[in-house]
Order: structure tokens, then sequence, then C-alpha cells
């Protein structure tokens, strides 16, 4: 019999077809792991092709060379104007309203090694990449255009990604998403019911209850949501309630890192060199110390493809149930 879940911080359902369970065997890709090699000639990311990119926007260096560049990508989807008191404006047409591409989307360059990888890296460098999406993060959020900020990285064909070298990205938008309002809404509604954040009283629940928790330490809680949308989906959260990713303690970030590398590690294990999106969702940087929020990491590897149902309906239909998921992410 399938059973039916409600995301208690969306309202969205999943449909789980466990009659159609599948182990982790039944997921692993064999997808080839990164060419051994640490360097490209005709890589615009590895370290001496520095030309081949926009002028960057900020770096850490070390070990005489750089570690981590951040620059403008090369053909964006959003593009920022110079003036810096520029306002966006919508216009009418018809029935329909528009407005200018007014934006910022960049490349954070994860490592200058072409066959790194989240788990590849040690735990300091990792630390590293997580302070500069804060420190863009914190950067962007200074222009009053960008209502929206969103960091993300894609790994494989099925995910999006054109470029193998190590890379995450970031888009700055001028409005604030539906997907997004929807959830704000949502975690607005449970606080105004409950005087509660819907995601510390998701926290709260899962380490009682422990069977859908992959990983915790100090500072952060990993664990699949009950109403998972797709196999292996994971969800990292800081305990302490932060509404916005720049909430964030530079002293916590090592504890962030901790979370991802473990993750990743444990995913590696089961799933071998799978395609994956993961995404930071917080609170547009306006909604600054707001109680009802709390900005999380969702990792979603790419390991079904959606159909016409859930293409026509908006609703998932998962094969596994997330406490399988969890039992045999926490046997690795």
């Amino acid at each position: 019999m399938s059973i039916i879940r409600q995301d208690l911080s969306t309202k969205d359902w999943t449909i789980f077809a466990v009659e159609r369970s599948k182990r982790p065997k039944d997921f692993k890709q064999d997808s080839p792991d990164k060419k051994d090699t640490t360097h490209l000639d005709d890589c615009p990311f590895c370290k001496g092709n520095e030309n081949k990119t926009p002028k960057e926007l900020f770096r850490i260096s070390g070990n005489g060379s750089w570690l981590i560049r951040v620059v403008p990508n090369k053909y964006p989807a959003l593009n920022p104007r110079q003036e810096l008191n520029y306002s966006v404006g919508r216009h009418i047409s018809g029935p329909y309203l528009n407005m200018e591409g007014i934006g910022s989307h960049e490349v954070i360059i994860e490592s200058p090694r072409h066959n790194d990888t989240i788990r590849s890296l040690d735990l300091g460098h990792l630390e590293k990449v997580l302070f500069t999406y804060k420190q863009r993060y914190k950067e962007l959020s200074k222009n009053e255009n960008y209502q929206l900020i969103i960091i993300f990285r894609n790994h494989g064909a099925r995910a999006g990604t054109s470029l193998e070298h190590p890379h995450s990205q970031l888009i700055a938008t001028p409005f604030v998403t539906s997907y997004i309002r929807n959830k704000l809404y949502e975690a607005q509604r449970y606080f105004d019911d409950f005087g509660k954040c819907v995601y510390c009283e998701m926290i709260n629940y899962e380490k009682r209850a422990k069977k859908r928790l992959v990983y915790e330490n100090d500072k952060f809680i990993s664990f699949c949501p009950y109403a998972a949308v797709v196999p292996y989906h994971i969800i990292i959260l800081p305990k302490d309630h932060q509404s916005c990713f720049s909430e964030i303690e530079d002293s916590d970030i090592k504890y962030f890192a901790d979370s991802l590398k473990k993750i990743f590690t444990k995913l590696h294990k089961l799933l071998g060199n799978f395609d994956y999106n993961y995404v930071i969702d917080s609170a547009p940087p306006d909604k600054f110390g707001e109680k009802h929020y709390h900005w999380h990491l969702e990792i979603l590897p790419r390991l079904t493809t959606r159909a016409g149902f859930e293409i026509g309906s908006g609703v998932y239909i998962n094969t596994i149930l997330p406490e399988d998921c969890a039992g045999y992410l926490r046997e690795n």
C-alpha cells in the first residue's frame, strides 16, 4: 500500500510508492568519477587559466596561490547595474508584468584542483568555501534591489552542470519567488498558530525520534525529511534558530563543513558518483532575525526522473521511505 505524507513546512504532499521500494544498490549510479587529474588545459576554472574567466570579485589565498575564487558567470541569468542606487521598475505590457533582468550571477570556484569533490576537500578548505558563501551573501545583501539570494551547487549532467571543475553558484534576484513565498507563508502561519518555528519543531522531533536522523554535531543536524521528495533527500539545519544564512556565526562554519563532508561521504559510499543539486534555502536578506523562518541546506540526489503525473500535479512520487534512507546512511 502507498503512503501519502505532508511536508509540515510547505503543506506539499509526497506519495511513497513503497511496493516499489528500492535498496541503495538499485540507485547506485555508474557515472565515472572525475578525471584523475588536477589540471586541464582547456578548463577555465583550473589554476593558470585565470585569464579565461571574467574579472575576479573575491578570493581566498594560501600556499602561494589562490584556494577559492569568485567570478561573475560568463553567461549570466541576470546582470548587475553599475549604479548602486538604481531601482528596478515593473512595467505593464497589456495584461502582463515584466521588469529588467537586473540581478547578480556569480560562480564560486571551490578549488584550483580539477578533480576535487565535496568529500575530497579537507575540512579546513571546505570551511573556507562556506565562509566564501557567507561573505558573498552579505556583500550582495547590501544592494536593495536584490530581494532574494540563492546559493546552489549542481553536480553531474542530470543536475544541469556543464563544467566538471568543482564550483557553486549564487544568483541574486529582484523578486522573491512564489516557491520561497509559500515557504515563508507556511512558516509564518505555523508561528501564528503555535508560537514556534516550524523548523525548530522538526529539529526537536527528529532528534527524539531518531528514525530519520542521519548525522548531528554540536551545532548542526542532518536528517531525511518526513515527506522527502526524492530518494536520499537530506536537509541540514543549524540547531540554533537563524532565519537568514548571513546569521551563521563564523565560529560555527566549521560545524556546517563537518556536516556537509560527513553527509557526502556517506552518500558516496551508498550511491557512487551520483548526480545531485544542493541549495541553501534562506529567508530574504530583509527578513534577517525573523522568528518564524529557519535557513537550511537541502541535498536532492538526481536518482530518478520526474514523469507526467509529477509534472502535471506538482506531487512527487518517491519509491523509498526516508526512514530506510536514513538507516542505510547511518550504517555508512
